[in-house]
């Protein structure tokens, strides 16, 4: 079985071939994107948990992942808030959700052509994430102890808990999004415990009953916080089309839906 650290580090190096591969997806552009985001949020978090070993080798790692994700974000939001438009539109959406969904359909499709025009077959992308793998591997994995883990996952729930208290005095964009981007973390950063605990024949001993509540918590949150957002992002992209007439019954639609968010 292989030991805590090398267990953590090969999750890294199969998580950095994952985002290459997804990059390279030829039949689903779109849902390769977005699978490469996800990955790359899965590697950030993954690496967080060394955050007090790594020191200054992690930052160059970290500004890599989030250029990577950036220039990935407007491709995976277009899309999204298409999907998000047909599942509120239904089996039988009405004439203003079918004029909205067309047009949502040629915005993401137009960023895509555009985004490949500039980066063919995403090669440049690709290559980056190469490189990217190659730094991961060089990190001194050696020193993620078991104790290491442990002390990140308790510094992380703290701050999950700070975040929902800075929500609950003043609910802005920011502060929720932030919550949000803390629990998933947090949520990542759990499995990738269990998940290493189980490669190296490790027991979870106190922790076990507590993890997974967390992660079950964790879950919930940063689904419903996700699906919050997506829907004030679909909001936004509906009123850049600047045809209130048309688009008014939809932005209601959605504030019914916001409805069911509203104690987050």
């Amino acid at each position: 079985m292989p030991s805590i650290p090398t267990a953590l580090a090969l999750f890294a190096s199969r998580e950095c071939r994952s985002i290459a591969r997804a990059l390279a997806n030829t039949r689903d552009r779109h849902g390769g994107i977005h699978s490469a985001r996800k990955g790359l949020r899965r590697l950030k978090s993954l690496l967080n948990l060394g955050t007090d070993v790594f020191g200054a080798d992690l930052g160059e790692i970290e500004a890599r992942i989030g250029k990577l994700a950036t220039g990935l974000s407007p491709l995976r939001d277009a899309h999204v808030a298409l999907v998000l438009a047909q599942r509120l539109a239904g089996p039988r959406p009405t004439p203003a959700w079918v004029s909205a969904m067309t047009r949502l359909e040629h915005r993401r499709d137009g960023r895509l052509v555009e985004a490949l025009h500039k980066d063919p077959r995403f090669l440049k992308r690709r290559h980056a994430v190469r490189d990217l793998g190659d730094l991961v591997e060089r990190l001194p994995w050696r020193l993620v102890k078991r104790g290491v883990i442990e002390a990140t996952l308790d510094e992380q729930q703290q701050r999950v808990v700070k975040a929902g208290k800075r929500v609950r005095k003043e609910a802005t964009p920011t502060n929720l999004h932030r919550w949000r981007r803390r629990a998933r973390r947090l949520r990542m950063q759990l499995q990738y415990g269990k998940r290493v605990l189980h490669a190296s024949n490790k027991t979870a001993h106190h922790r076990a009953k507590h993890d997974k509540a967390s992660t079950h918590a964790m879950s919930k949150l940063s689904d419903n916080l996700g699906a919050k957002q997506d829907l004030r992002a679909l909001r936004a992209h509906l009123r850049a089309l600047r045809e209130p007439e048309l688009t008014a019954p939809l932005i209601t639609q959605i504030a019914d839906e916001l409805k069911k968010f509203r104690k987050l």
